[in-house]
């Protein structure tokens, strides 16, 4: 309660809660539901840059080429090219990335390099699960084939067990790169990878000869 006196000299009662209303408490546990809410939008958001970043199974590929096998890659029609062979899951919505950055590849090394596609397909399909839009964009690819790799055996011969992987054979059939051509999941833009393969294509000595896999696991 305040008291003022007025212009005629009277004192005068003020009811200062009239003037400021008390302002309203937010209950208790509204403010428990909004702590909840945004712990569970950060985890979420630190979740998917786990995942990412989270690189697939890969394995180096044979020093001497693959095993005599009827699922085995065999080299290209042209001995003196260099040939990149890659995994590829015709699902697996991350491998865009993937041949994005493989066209990307072949513009600097201006289509020098020959490709085959090892597309995945499961043990109880045919190949036309491998049909739609990734499958139909490799064919488009010059200087490329398509193999039906029924699950995906002729891949893990070569150690490639994730969508995206890639192995590259100098001239003379000895691998000189596997792993990845994208820096995460789904990611498009420099990385190591495609930097490495154009370099040596260039005869230059590359930063890396492997590295991570981010993709689908075949």
């Amino acid at each position: 309660m305040l008291h003022r006196k007025t212009r005629s000299g009277s004192v005068q009662s003020v009811d200062l809660q009239a003037v400021h209303p008390t302002t309203r408490k937010i209950p208790p546990f509204l403010i428990r539901v909004a702590v909840l809410w945004g712990c569970l939008l950060a985890g979420l958001f630190f979740a998917l840059i786990a995942y990412g970043n989270t690189a697939g199974p890969s394995e180096p590929p044979p020093a001497t080429g693959p095993v005599e096998h009827p699922t085995s890659v065999s080299r290209s029609t042209n001995s003196s090219d260099w040939e990149l062979v890659m995994a590829v899951h015709p699902k697996c919505p991350c491998t865009v990335a993937s041949v994005n950055e493989l066209q990307r590849l072949l513009r600097q090394v201006d289509n020098q390099l020959t490709c085959r596609f090892l597309v995945y397909h499961p043990a109880d399909t045919n190949s036309d699960w491998m049909d739609g839009k990734i499958t139909s964009r490799l064919s488009r690819i010059p200087h490329a084939s398509i193999q039906a790799d029924e699950a995906g055996k002729a891949a893990m011969e070569l150690g490639m067990k994730t969508s995206g992987a890639v192995v590259v054979f100098d001239p003379h059939g000895k691998p000189r790169f596997h792993g990845g051509i994208t820096a995460s999941r789904n990611h498009e833009g420099d990385n190591l990878g495609v930097r490495s393969i154009s370099m040596l294509l260039r005869g230059q000595t590359p930063p890396l000869t492997s590295t991570p896999v981010f993709g689908c696991r075949l």
